[in-house]
């Protein structure tokens, strides 16, 4: 395993962040087609269709092209959610991250590099409540595929965890997707609790995913 060291994001690191952003985003939508194709829905859509028209029409051809068809919809469907946050995220925070993360010493950006390469990021911002406890917010964290499975991600939450507790946050909270399985047992692991689960917007109900939200308390540094 070849040695990281963790650091401030600069200007130069964007493209790579951008990048490892993006795949690692779209990374999840494989998982979510074969998730939405479990759903009942998904399940008497993909065989009904074909079988009412196969029923209709006694053409094997027809059955098996409306069969590949619906597949692309629903390939479609499951990753739209994920492409249009990629979209928004890069139109509106990511769109500049000095700005938006280093220009406050509230919030911050920080990248893992290895042998001179960007390998992960994850960011933090402060929760704009009008009341009740002072919160940071984790967003973004996110690890090359190459480079999973070396504790990058856990070293990356450590850093936001750290710096929670040296800005005097009273908490840190995120959400994670529920078949997010790597992410949820790192955060577990570091003492992050679940406070619910919801659906974030009518897009990810329709395939089903919902969002798990977690909270941690920084403790005290005094």
């Amino acid at each position: 395993m070849a040695p990281y060291h963790i650091r401030k994001y600069q200007d130069q690191d964007r493209e790579k962040v951008i990048d490892i952003f993006t795949k690692g985003i779209l990374h999840h939508v494989p998982a979510s087609f074969f998730h939405l194709l479990k759903q009942p829905r998904g399940f008497l859509l993909l065989l009904g269709g074909p079988g009412a028209l196969f029923l209709g029409s006694a053409s094997y051809v027809l059955s098996l092209l409306a069969f590949v068809g619906l597949l692309t919809i629903l390939w479609w469907i499951a990753r739209y959610p994920y492409s249009y946050y990629v979209d928004y995220t890069l139109h509106t925070d990511m769109r500049d991250i000095r700005k938006t993360y280093l220009s406050d010493k509230g919030s911050c950006f920080w990248v893992a590099e290895s042998e001179g390469q960007i390998v992960g990021m994850v960011c933090a911002r402060p929760v704009q409540e009008a009341l009740g406890p002072k919160k940071l917010e984790l967003l973004h964290l996110s690890v090359g595929e190459e480079h999973r499975g070396q504790g990058i991600a856990k070293s990356l939450t450590q850093t936001v965890l750290q710096f929670a507790q040296e800005q005097r946050y009273d908490n840190v909270v995120l959400d994670a997707l529920n078949i997010n399985y790597p992410a949820q047992r790192v955060y577990e692991h570091l003492g992050f609790w679940k406070t619910h689960e919801a659906y974030d917007s009518l897009k990810w109900k329709i395939i089903a995913v919902p969002f798990f939200y977690y909270e941690y308390t920084v403790p005290s540094s005094f």
